[in-house]
């Protein structure tokens, strides 16, 4: 083998092997945030939760369940609080679902149709509040 196609190949495995530790550490940190959430969904503090269910979205990675069970739960948060009638809060949990999403989006933007229920449950709250 020339020297030319060693160093290709050397170039394209250390490329390799960056993004799969990008992903790995991703993945690690995604977890850990998830922890975090739901340790204050468990103690009551909605907000703090939105903050962390919130940053699991923005450490999305391709095919990662917990970011589908982030969003679960930014949705069930703010259902919890538009019964409560904390519309301002409950805009806020929706919220982080769109701003999450679009955080992470690059040339195509991963689960629209959560960013657009997300989008038409803070206008509806926004509604609520105005009345």
């Amino acid at each position: 083998m020339n020297n030319r196609i060693k160093i290709a190949l050397t170039v394209i495995g250390v490329i390799i092997i960056v993004f799969i530790m990008i992903f790995l550490e991703t993945s690690h940190r995604a977890g850990e945030s998830y922890k975090e959430a739901e340790k204050s969904y468990q103690q009551g503090d909605y907000d703090m939760a939105i903050v962390w269910y919130g940053t699991v979205i923005r450490f999305y990675t391709p095919g990662s369940k917990l970011v589908a069970r982030a969003k679960d739960k930014l949705f069930e948060i703010g259902e919890l609080l538009e019964k409560r009638g904390d519309y301002k809060k409950a805009s806020e949990s929706y919220g982080e679902v769109v701003h999450g999403i679009y955080a992470v989006r690059s040339f195509y933007t991963p689960h629209k149709d959560w960013q657009d229920e997300a989008s038409r449950r803070v206008k509806a709250c926004k509604e609520k509040i105005k009345n």
